[in-house]
């Protein structure tokens, strides 16, 4: 399990590298968004935590954090019956920041 969230975390951190961070605003006090679109693990039919969406969304929110942004609050809507299968289920995160 150890090495699936390495790969993960990983994958995190290259996303809000090249896709999440361009799109921060310069701090200014007011409080502005960003969406970040995932998926559920492979076939996710268990009850139970997650790893793979808390693995990477808390990542990308951890590293807002440290570029010095305050998390205001995050939105979760679901979306089932996405992938190429049909079988995942997809998340949309709102972050909401300053």
């Amino acid at each position: 399990m150890a090495l699936f969230n390495k790969s993960q975390k990983k994958s995190a951190e290259n996303i809000f590298e090249k896709e999440v961070k361009p799109l921060l605003h310069e701090k200014d006090g007011n409080v502005h968004v960003i969406m970040i679109n995932s998926f559920s693990k492979w076939l996710n039919q268990n009850f139970g935590s997650d790893d793979k969406y808390t693995t990477q969304v808390d990542s990308i929110l951890t590293e807002i954090q440290n570029e010095g942004y305050e998390i205001v609050d995050v939105k979760l809507n679901s979306i089932q019956n996405q992938g190429l299968t049909g079988n995942m289920e997809g998340f949309h995160t709102l972050v909401l920041y300053k």
